[in-house]
């Protein structure tokens, strides 16, 4: 019992500097302007500690490297504290390494959820929560969506998408597990 709230405790706790440095690294990615509050908060949060490392590793295109960097070592830090600093570094990497695939994975599920929900319900338009999770769902939607055509009026390509993306999050996790042991 102690084990589990020790896990439940550690992944809480990192749930938010992982969550903030996703988005630092998603935003720009998919063009969100940073205009939006959310954006401007996010890169507020995050630059301070992206400014020291962007001056070593360099940017691709619109993508971020520190902030990948900093994402990885961050998971790797929760992997280190969840196998309660045991074990070899090189396997505190990998398996955050994993974590950090596995908490992408999850977050892309609970948005593209949001964006299945959102086209339910249609909330208020141009509320920057909106339109950041219909950016960051709309691509792996559309991709799934070629493959798996409209049923009538019902577009099933968030359904697949959350299957898809749980079934890689499950093998990751088994994958985490076993390095773990």
């Amino acid at each position: 019992m102690g084990w589990t709230i020790y896990h439940y405790l550690i992944t809480f706790l990192f749930w938010i500097p992982l969550t903030v440095l996703f988005l630092r690294i998603a935003l720009p990615l998919v063009r969100a302007p940073f205009s939006d509050p959310l954006v401007g908060w996010v890169y507020s949060i995050a630059n301070p500690l992206l400014r020291p490392l962007e001056r070593f590793v360099p940017r691709w295109r619109n993508l971020s490297l520190a902030a990948v960097l900093l994402f990885w070592l961050v998971a790797s830090v929760e992997f280190a504290l969840l196998l309660r600093l045991a074990g070899h570094p090189g396997l505190w990497l990998l398996g955050g390494l994993l974590g950090a695939i596995r908490f992408t994975l999850g977050f892309l599920i609970a948005l593209i959820l949001l964006y299945a929900l959102f086209s339910l319900f249609q909330p208020r338009a141009g509320t920057s929560f909106v339109f950041i999770t219909e950016r960051l769902a709309t691509p792996l939607c559309n991709r799934i969506r070629r493959l798996v055509p409209l049923i009538g009026p019902f577009d099933l390509s968030p359904a697949f998408a959350i299957l898809l993306l749980m079934i890689l999050r499950l093998v990751l996790t088994e994958l985490t597990v076993g390095l773990m042991r």
